[in-house]
């Protein structure tokens, strides 16, 4: 059994549509979404269509999208349509857990931003020009930090906040993934969806500002390194940072010498970072990163010492990460501005820095879950979750609300027809549709009425107190 196969039904008989010909499902179901959502009255929505909504945390990622737009398929004997972009959730609601701890949930921003602000580091010098676009390798100077390995992580550690899509930015990419991965930008993405966290900056000859930021968009295989781009108006005009954000070369040749030289055709720059990997005999240059010291059409010379290195046999290659920054280290490497920074001239940074450690309060607003603070490693985060109609009565858990199918049926019928002018049908049913909102109607409220209203003597969340436990403030849901 499917219920929301029988209210398609059972619609479609009211309004005497008996196919898509003339109205299609997908048009049904946006149909009753917006009746239940828009029409249905509160007192019988609050004890309906609840669900757990719970999550693994990523290791120095502080915010997350609500999934809205996870795509549905109905179930059920020659019912295969699909309920396409509509939310699954309409929202949430506290008390939420992280690890099974009770933490504090907002939902206005200045609550929350007052008890965990971001300090933007501003006009901090990372570098100085030297008449080029680049390549430049700029280090924020958070801490000793490595590359953190794989989590868990025994210590909380220092990190930058990364940039951010928005769940419509993730639809826009037609590929409804979060969070956007590529080794290239995604220009699909409206630049309104984009929350960057990380700025570079300098001033150029003529005094205009030359300007490098995060995009949200992580390096594929490594969502520690977010790609860089150059902003632009709105809604789609920025660029991607010049040059790219990975090259790989093949190596035929490495010598044994006080600077190591790389046989390989390449695009390579002095003062560029490089990676070496796959290389047979001269194993000792695997997995390690070099400065480039100069180049030819046909060598790569690198920082290293060699002459106490095994024989180089076969293979290999040499690869460089670039316009990317790494959220742990601080290290943006290769990074290519969009015009020359003249010699001399600051180049500066802007983030906002953070321990990792066990989040204890929750933002959600916009449809995005924020933490503070960021999580060092896999927490469970459990809420309460508002599902939309369709989405609940999609699953197995609605057919214990089949009771009001009658009444959503109706109630969806209802406006379909004075959306129609269908003006004699509509008071036709306009009865026995309230007859059937007064059934739901009691119904709910004997649900109300087995619990207790608290007093000021009861222990109620908030007897006696203000705020949530200390946490900062909460709201009252």
């Amino acid at each position: 059994m499917n219920l929301v196969s029988d209210i398609i039904t059972y619609i479609r008989r009211i309004i005497k549509s008996p196919s898509n010909a003339s109205i299609s499902n997908d048009l049904l179901i946006d149909y009753i979404n917006r009746f239940w959502i828009m029409d249905v009255d509160a007192r019988i929505q609050l004890f309906d269509l609840k669900t757990k909504y719970s999550f693994q945390t990523t290791p120095g990622v502080d915010r997350y999208n609500m999934p809205m737009y996870d795509v549905q398929t109905e179930l059920g004997d020659n019912f295969t349509q699909s309920i396409n972009m509509y939310p699954v959730y309409q929202g949430f609601l506290g008390p939420a857990y992280i690890n099974g701890v009770q933490v504090a949930f907002q939902t206005q921003k200045q609550h929350f931003y007052s008890t965990f602000p971001n300090i933007v580091q501003n006009s901090i010098v990372l570098a100085t020009g030297n008449g080029t676009a680049g390549p430049y390798t700029l280090t924020f100077p958070i801490g000793p930090n490595n590359n953190p390995p794989n989590p868990p992580y025994n210590t909380p550690i220092n990190a930058i906040v990364r940039g951010h899509v928005d769940m419509y930015g993730i639809v826009a990419t037609g590929l409804n993934v979060d969070p956007v991965f590529g080794t290239t930008l995604n220009l699909n993405i409206p630049s309104t969806s984009i929350e960057p966290a990380v700025y570079f900056t300098a001033t150029g000859n003529d005094g205009s500002n030359i300007i490098v930021q995060d995009s949200g968009q992580f390096l594929t295989g490594n969502q520690n390194y977010g790609l860089l781009m150059v902003p632009g108006k709105a809604p789609f005009g920025y660029s991607a940072s010049p040059n790219g954000y990975q090259v790989s070369f093949v190596i035929t040749g490495a010598t044994q010498s006080s600077s190591v030289v790389l046989t390989a055709v390449t695009s390579f720059e002095e003062g560029q970072i490089v990676l070496i990997s796959g290389v047979s005999g001269m194993t000792e240059l695997n997995g390690n990163t070099y400065t480039v010291t100069s180049v030819t059409p046909t060598t790569v010379t690198l920082n290293v010492d060699s002459t106490g290195f095994t024989a180089y046999t076969s293979g290999g290659t040499v690869s460089s990460l670039q316009n990317v920054i790494n959220y742990f280290t601080g290290v943006a490497t290769n990074v290519y501005f969009p015009a020359a920074i003249p010699n001399g001239a600051h180049i500066n940074g802007q983030c906002n820095y953070f321990q990792t450690g066990i989040p204890r309060s929750i933002l959600f607003y916009n449809n995005t879950i924020t933490l503070r603070v960021p999580p060092s490693r896999q927490y469970l985060v459990e809420m309460d979750a508002y599902l939309s109609p369709t989405s609940y009565l999609n699953t197995t858990s609605g057919l214990k609300f089949a009771y009001m199918a009658e009444y959503i049926a109706r109630g969806a019928a209802r406006k379909i027809l004075s959306d129609t002018g269908d003006i004699e049908q509509l008071q036709f049913y306009e009865p026995l549709f309230r007859e059937q909102e007064m059934l739901v109607w009691k119904r709910s409220q004997r649900q109300w009425t087995s619990t207790r209203t608290e007093t000021i003597y009861s222990q109620g969340m908030r007897s006696g107190q203000s705020g949530f436990s200390g946490f900062g403030g909460g709201n009252t849901i």
